[in-house]
């Protein structure tokens, strides 16, 4: 593309004109691309032609049209951070028209303003298939995808396999209620909530495994943290020493996945004005119990929350600010969470069974993976399946892994499109899905 942009040369460049501005001397066709916008400038000498080749005004032109250009590329200086190229612009010699919107009256990218911003997400969300082509929306997921990349890069390069695991299951990982039924030739099965089994399962075959799918979720939130249907980045190891190994890895991995966001996405970071979480060496952790004494004794939260199971989300908010004046991180990890509160997978810390060897990872004020050391024997398993009311003969396929032999092991699981909110600074993490599916949405 650098190429295709050097000054004096010319240059054929195709596209969908994202906007047309006719002045009395001739005016601008602004193209766009994949990574932003072109500006080409209309003269005299320009000329236009429709699908079959005929000649037509530069009136005849409209935003959605694809067209291709070919031009004269000179200097220039542009203003917009949704320019592909700030230096150049491309006099305009030909334009020819490929195809045209059928209406004449096509969404206007330029134009998603609204004084509510809740009215502006509905109505992107409502006629998603086209508002995606905004520039900001387009780097957006231009971001997610460099992270989703950058993730699979590098536990390659760590020896990790990928993984693809069946979304139709007869049992739920998590438990609980908020997995979605759906009738399978007559039996009632379910939508994954994570591929928890199946990468444990995976550490068995080839000791590290990831996997980059969609996960469900039947919680009935209409928050803008939550969505029913998201991106699940991850991550099962085998061999380790403890969930400490589990943390370094999530870190070394989180810094690989900003070093190339900061790279590969300058263009969209300018666009988005965001500025990508710091990162160090040392990350901030804290055991649950520790936090909740830390927020009280420093008097950074209204509540007591002392004695609690979980963070609340003011602490959450609280304790990574304070990590970042203290400690210049905008990372946390807090640690051992109640054992009745974790999955049953989750290994209980020998030195006090109450609490697990599993961690939260905190990012500006909000938790992006659940994670920890898992349990490696049948006879655990069974013992916490019974004590919690289930029955082991509904899990005969998972608790077989066991039977036949399991390394120590424990992995996290990353939600892509909040990972992408919390980078970006989005307000709503709707925004870094491209149809997000909530309570409310299920089109288009």
């Amino acid at each position: 593309m650098e190429n295709q942009f050097q000054v004096g040369t010319t240059t054929t460049i195709s596209g969908m004109i994202h906007n047309v501005r006719v002045t009395k001397w001739g005016g601008f066709i602004i193209l766009r691309k994949a990574r932003g916008l072109v500006q080409t400038v209309v003269g005299e000498q320009s000329h236009f032609y429709d699908e079959q080749g005929a000649e037509i005004a530069m009136a005849d032109l409209c935003r959605e049209m694809a067209v291709t250009i070919t031009g004269t590329v000179n200097e220039a200086k542009i203003k917009d951070p949704a320019a592909l190229n700030n230096t150049i612009e491309i006099a305009v010699d030909k334009v020819e028209v490929l195809s045209r919107p059928s209406s004449t009256e096509v969404i206007d990218m330029n134009a998603l303003k609204f004084g509510d911003e809740e009215a502006l997400l509905r109505y992107k969300f409502d006629n998603r298939q086209v508002t995606l082509r905004n520039p900001r929306d387009m780097g957006i997921l231009k971001v997610q995808s460099t992270i989703a990349k950058a993730f699979a890069d590098y536990l390659t390069e760590q020896g990790f396999t990928q993984i693809f695991t069946p979304k139709i299951v007869s049992e739920g990982a998590e438990g609980g209620a908020n997995v979605f039924t759906m009738d399978y030739f007559g039996k009632q099965v379910y939508l994954a909530q994570s591929p928890q089994f199946y990468k444990q399962i995976g550490v068995g075959v080839y000791e590290r495994v990831f996997e980059i799918a969609a996960a469900y979720r039947a919680e009935k939130h209409a928050t803008s943290r939550h969505l029913n249907e998201y991106i699940s980045l991850d991550v099962e190891m085998g061999f380790i020493k403890g969930q400490e190994d589990v943390m370094k890895l999530e870190a070394d991995l989180l810094r690989s996945i900003i070093a190339r966001v900061n790279t590969a996405c300058a263009h969209e970071l300018n666009l988005l004005n965001a500025t990508m979480p710091v990162l160090p060496e040392n990350v901030p952790a804290w055991k649950l119990s520790e936090v909740h004494e830390i927020l009280f004794n420093e008097h950074l939260c209204e509540a007591d929350h002392r004695g609690e199971d979980d963070l609340a989300p003011e602490e959450e908010r609280a304790i990574c600010k304070y990590a970042l004046e203290k400690y210049g991180s905008d990372f946390v990890f807090v640690t051992h969470f109640p054992s009745e509160h974790r999955a049953f997978y989750a290994m209980d810390d020998p030195k006090d069974p109450t609490l697990t060897l599993s961690f939260d990872l905190l990012m500006r004020g909000l938790e992006i993976t659940s994670g920890g050391q898992r349990m490696h024997s049948e006879d655990d398993y069974r013992r916490k399946m019974i004590a919690r009311g289930m029955n082991p003969d509904n899990f005969r396929f998972y608790l077989d892994t066991f039977r036949n032999g399991m390394p120590p092991h424990g992995g996290f699981a990353i939600g892509l499109e909040r990972i992408t909110a919390c980078f970006l600074g989005l307000t709503n993490v709707k925004e870094a899905s491209m149809f997000p599916r909530d309570i409310n949405r299920v089109a288009p």
